[in-house]
């Protein structure tokens, strides 16, 4: 206790000092504040930023939308989430056979579409315990969802991305991601673009995690990228897309969650991926954000293909391989590695001929890359290029 004296009186007398030089510096004490506030707002911004990277990716929640019985899919996603470092909880899906009719939407046929009802029916279930809870934001997945290893850095830099798009750089905001937004759309299977308006984009150039534009798909939902401060074989383009298609992950906010509750009244319902389609599509619809190509993708296991999917039956053929489309190095498929299991420990690109990077250096994902910081571009709607897209 007696040694706690002299140091407080230290403390003091430095910050006086401190004060002091300030006021001397700026000219007068209120400006020193002001300098102050404003060095403080700047590193505030960045630690927001940072919050990309911790459990829960920068989201209040994370669910996981996962059927009880698929065992098999819930463990990897365990395994898959723990070895990245990411917390979640699982939100069980819905068996439609046992749902009340009168809670199926009328346009929708109860025999051929219980497995799509049940789909919609836990983002709905979601969506509606965000808005009970009052929980600010989540990020969704579905329990076949797949990621880089460089997802958390990845993350920072569409952070960056998004508060471009919102002009907000600069904002001390509660989410890393700015605020203000309804849906970030992380992983689908293509978004658009407006192509009639002049806008904001947020370009990555040469990102070693981003596939090459021959490894793109659903050429339907492709976005136009033809303007030249957009184009590049390598680039991570973020937006504000329309016409978007599956929901492999999508972050949503509380303001979201209560549009798409109030947007999917029984007689307007839409399955998942077209329901949040319709709010981002909408003339003054939702606050839709995402990055093309996406950060989240769908993983299909080696074996059955009939496992894939719990919404539809599938053929009955045998897939040698497992795969996740668009997403380099993927977590499920180097499990292995990252667990140090086995001779084999090389963290390697799905496609090593054709990306930026053919492996990791070192093992177990240890030697991950830097994630090339973006910059912001203002493009006309006169720069877009006719890009014509299959019917």
């Amino acid at each position: 206790m007696l040694a706690r004296g002299p140091l407080l009186w230290v403390g003091v007398l430095g910050l006086i000092w401190i004060v002091l030089t300030f006021a001397w510096m700026y000219g007068s004490i209120d400006r020193a504040k002001e300098h102050a506030q404003a060095t403080y707002a700047k590193y505030a911004h960045m630690d927001s930023i940072l919050d990309a990277g911790n459990s829960t990716l920068g989201f209040e929640r994370v669910f996981v939308a996962s059927m009880p019985d698929r065992t098999d899919k819930r463990d990897m996603m365990a395994l898959s989430a723990s070895l990245s470092d990411i917390k979640f909880q699982f939100e069980d899906g819905i068996d439609a056979s046992k749902v009340s009719n009168k809670a199926i939407p009328d346009s929708w046929d109860r025999e051929s579409g219980n497995g799509t009802y049940g789909c919609w029916r836990v983002h709905m279930n979601i969506a509606q315990k965000i808005a009970a809870e009052q929980i600010s934001t989540a990020l969704v997945l579905e329990d076949d969802a797949d990621w880089d290893v460089h997802l958390k850095s990845q993350l920072t830099e569409f952070a960056r991305g998004t508060r471009y798009v919102l002009d907000q750089e600069s904002n001390s905001t509660a989410s890393p991601y700015g605020d203000g937004w309804d849906i970030l759309w992380l992983g689908h299977c293509g978004l658009r673009n407006r192509e009639n308006i002049d806008q904001r984009y947020y370009v990555i150039r040469d990102d070693p995690t981003a596939v090459p534009q021959s490894l793109w798909s659903f050429a339907r939902r492709m976005p136009n990228l033809t303007p030249k401060a957009l184009n590049g074989t390598y680039n991570r383009v973020i937006y504000e897309p329309t016409r978007g298609l599956c929901t492999w992950g999508y972050a949503i906010s509380l303001r979201g969650a209560r549009r798409l509750l109030q947007d999917q009244e029984l007689e307007e319902a839409l399955p998942s991926d077209r329901a949040l389609n319709r709010l981002c599509t909408r003339v003054k619809g939702a606050k839709c954000l995402a990055p093309y190509p996406p950060l989240v993708g769908t993983h299909k296991a080696a074996g059955r293909t009939g496992k894939d999917s719990d919404r539809v039956d599938q053929s009955g053929k045998v897939r040698e391989v497992g795969e996740t489309g668009q997403i380099i190095f993927s977590v499920k498929l180097n499990l292995k590695q990252l667990l140090g299991v086995g001779k084999d420990l090389v963290v390697r690109s799905q496609w090593p001929d054709k990306t930026m990077v053919k492996a990791l250096e070192g093992e177990g994902g240890r030697g991950l890359l830097e994630i090339p910081r973006g910059e912001g571009v203002w493009v006309r709607k006169s720069e877009y290029l006719d890009f014509p897209r299959p019917n």
